[in-house]
């Protein structure tokens, strides 16, 4: 749960509309972010998701969600196109 709530302050004061895209600061009108939203990306990836990258290729980790949460499925990744599931 502090990982939701690390990952949602690390991006919704930056958040500006009309689309949602990211400033680099909270509050900053000029879009857009891309380092930063790749990082939140990788959040939910690696963290959230269990992804690892190695040798092997694109494996997976056991993790848990959020309570609110019920279930984050990650399709096309990789030359393979695999889709990862967390429930």
């Amino acid at each position: 749960e502090k990982a939701l709530d690390v990952f949602i302050k690390s991006y919704e004061p930056n958040k500006v509309p009309p689309f949602g895209v990211l400033s680099e600061t909270a509050g900053g009108t000029n879009p857009y972010f891309a380092t930063g939203a790749g990082g939140m990306l990788q959040t939910v990836l690696f963290g959230f998701g269990g992804l690892q990258i190695s040798d092997a290729g694109v494996t997976q980790v056991k993790t848990t969600l959020p309570k609110k949460w019920k279930s984050l499925q990650i399709k096309g990744v990789g030359t393979a196109k695999s889709t990862f599931s967390v429930r």
